[in-house]
C-alpha cells in the first residue's frame, strides 16, 4: 500500500507537467501600475473555469475556479481583497518525500489547496511564509508559487512535499522573474519544451524597454514566438506543436495579477488566448462580474476555435492551422481600459465590456466559419 500511494503521487505529478503553465512576476518598480504584477498562462485539459468571488475567510478574494460547485475547490490563481495575489505552475524536477518521510509525517490536507488558503488567510507574503515554514507535513504536491501583496513584496516559492525555497523578485537586477515548469531549488534542471519557453519569455522581456503593463503579458500570451525557430506564424510550413510557444493547444486561460493594496484587480482571458478578449475584474466589486468570463460565452468561443486552429495528426500531436491562427490574431482586440481604481457605476462598466466582448464573439465566429 505505501509503495501504492508514492506510485499514484508520481503519476499524478506526470500528469500535471503534462499541463503545464508559463508565468512572471514584477516588481513594483518595473510595474506600469506601481505595484507587483503576476502573470500566469493557463495550459490545462480542463478549461471549464470561471472567475469567483469568495467570502467565508479573514479576507474576501476573487479567482479563477472550476465552474463546477460540486467539483474540487481549487484555486488557479487569485487575488484578495488586501492585495495579496498567488498564481501556480507544475514542476517535476524538486525532491519527493523518501517512503520513511512520507510515513512519517502528517498529512493533514487543506480543502481547496494552498492557493485558496493562502487567499482566505493571509496579508502578505510573510504570513504565507510562515504557513509554510511552520507546518511541517507532507504535501503530496510539487509547485512552484508566486506570491506577491499590496506592501510591494513579490517572490516565487518552489515548495515540495517537505520544504520550500523563497525567491525575492526584489533581489533580482532585472525587477522580473520567471517559471515555467521546472525550479531552480535542485541543480538537475529540466530540459526540452519546459525550459524553451523560460527562456523566451526572459529574452523577450530582457529586451524590453521601460516598465511593464498588463497587457504586455497579454501579448505575450498570443505570441507565436519560439526560441527554436522564431516566429512560426512567419511562413507556410506546416508547424507541429511541440509546445514551444507561449499559446499551445492546451491554452485554456490568461490572468494579470495587478497586487494593488487600495485597488486589487485582475486582468482575465477566461479561454484560449488568441480567440479571447482581456476583461478587467475588480475584487472590490465582489461578484460583479463580467458575463462573459464566469464561466460561458468567452470558453465556448475558446473551445471553437481550438477544434480548427489545432488538428490532431497522431496520439498527443497538433498541427497548427496557421491561416486560422492569423486571421483571428487579426481581429482588433476592444478597447477596454482597466483604471486604477474601480469605476463608481461598475455594473455599467461590466455591462459594456460584455457587449464589446458578444461583437468581439460575432467577428471571431465568421473568421472561423470560413475554415
Amino acid at each position: 500500500m505505501k509503495r501504492l500511494i508514492l506510485i499514484l503521487l508520481a503519476l499524478l505529478s506526470v500528469q500535471i507537467e503534462l499541463l503545464a503553465c508559463t508565468s512572471a512576476a514584477v516588481s513594483a518598480q518595473r510595474s506600469s501600475e506601481g505595484v507587483p504584477l503576476l502573470w500566469k498562462h493557463r495550459d490545462n485539459s480542463f478549461s471549464n473555469t470561471r472567475i469567483d468571488h469568495i467570502t467565508g475567510g479573514t479576507y474576501a478574494y476573487t479567482a479563477v475556479v472550476p465552474n463546477n460547485r460540486n467539483y474540487w475547490r481549487g484555486v488557479y490563481a487569485g487575488i484578495n481583497e488586501v492585495g495579496l495575489g498567488v498564481i501556480t505552475t507544475a514542476t517535476k524536477n524538486l525532491p519527493s518525500a523518501t517512503e520513511e518521510e512520507w510515513e512519517s509525517c502528517p498529512r493533514k490536507r487543506v480543502k481547496g489547496g494552498l492557493s485558496r488558503r493562502a487567499l482566505r488567510e493571509c496579508a502578505t507574503i510573510d504570513e504565507f511564509e510562515e504557513i509554510l515554514r511552520t507546518e511541517k507535513r507532507a504535501r503530496g504536491f510539487n509547485s512552484n508559487l508566486g506570491v506577491a501583496d499590496g506592501t510591494g513584496a513579490v517572490a516565487y516559492f518552489e515548495v515540495w512535499d517537505l520544504g520550500y525555497r523563497r525567491y525575492d523578485v526584489s533581489e533580482r537586477s532585472e525587477g522580473f522573474d520567471v517559471r515555467t515548469n521546472f525550479s531552480h531549488a535542485r541543480i538537475v534542471r529540466t530540459k526540452g519544451a519546459s525550459e524553451r519557453r523560460y527562456n523566451l519569455i526572459m529574452n523577450e522581456m530582457n529586451n524590453h524597454r521601460g516598465n511593464f503593463s498588463p497587457q504586455d503579458f497579454i501579448g505575450y500570451s498570443r505570441s507565436y514566438n519560439s526560441v527554436k525557430i522564431g516566429n512560426v506564424l512567419a511562413n507556410d510550413e506546416q508547424y507541429i506543436c511541440a509546445n514551444h510557444t507561449v499559446p499551445r493547444y492546451s491554452t485554456v486561460g490568461a490572468f494579470v495579477l495587478v497586487c494593488d493594496r487600495k485597488s486589487p484587480r485582475m486582468l482575465v482571458m477566461n479561454g484560449h488566448s488568441v480567440s479571447s478578449v482581456a476583461v478587467p475584474v475588480y475584487v472590490k466589486a465582489g461578484c460583479h462580474i463580467p458575463q462573459c468570463v464566469q464561466g460561458g460565452a468567452m470558453r465556448l468561443l475558446s473551445e471553437d476555435f481550438r477544434a480548427k486552429a489545432y488538428r490532431k495528426i497522431g496520439e498527443k500531436k497538433f498541427a497548427l492551422n496557421k491561416d486560422v491562427v492569423r486571421k483571428v490574431l487579426k481581429i482588433k482586440q476592444p478597447k477596454i481600459s482597466m483604471p486604477q481604481n474601480m469605476p463608481q457605476d461598475i455594473h455599467s462598466f461590466n455591462v459594456c465590456i460584455d457587449e464589446q466582448f458578444a461583437k468581439h464573439e460575432q467577428r471571431v465566429r465568421k473568421v472561423l466559419s470560413r475554415f
